[in-house]
């Protein structure tokens, strides 16, 4: 005779309640924030100048990096926000040496805004917002160079 009809059917069917209780239990334990919102504060600076541009950033009163960005690129900065769409950061700054060949450093700063990107968490939200836009640009004299919003 095959053991496996051998088991008493009163604990056949017993043993799906034990095992569906069991697994309820399990689902229930811990929580995960896979699908939560994630937010940052961004902005971008692209450069067409056709040279090199060097600039700094800092976010708040942190300390400044140092960037070099190449002609036909684009840099993205950003801090993050969290789950809060409408969370704080310390306001972004950005300095550069806005007039190119005299060899001195001749510093103009801008206290810069930005837009909160990333991901709206599961669900019908979603977040096309793009990274507030800036592109630097050389004036006619091409060694006055400014940055401007797009």
């Amino acid at each position: 005779m095959n053991k496996m009809f051998a088991i008493p059917l009163a604990l056949v069917m017993t043993t799906p309640a034990l095992v569906t209780t069991s697994m309820v239990a399990v689902a229930q334990v811990g929580t995960s924030c896979a699908d939560c919102p994630n937010y940052s504060g961004a902005f971008s600076i692209e450069n067409t100048s056709g040279v090199t541009i060097p600039y700094q950033v800092r976010w708040g009163n942190g300390a400044w990096k140092q960037i070099s960005l190449r002609s036909g690129h684009t840099e993205i900065h950003s801090y993050p926000l969290g789950e809060n769409r409408a969370g704080k950061a310390p306001p972004p700054h950005v300095r550069f040496d806005r007039i190119g060949g005299d060899g001195k450093f001749t510093a103009q700063e801008y206290h810069m805004k930005f837009h909160a990107v990333g991901y709206a968490g599961y669900g019908p939200s979603t977040n096309t917002t793009q990274p507030k836009r800036y592109y630097f640009e050389y004036a006619a004299d091409g060694r006055t160079l400014n940055l401007f919003e797009r």
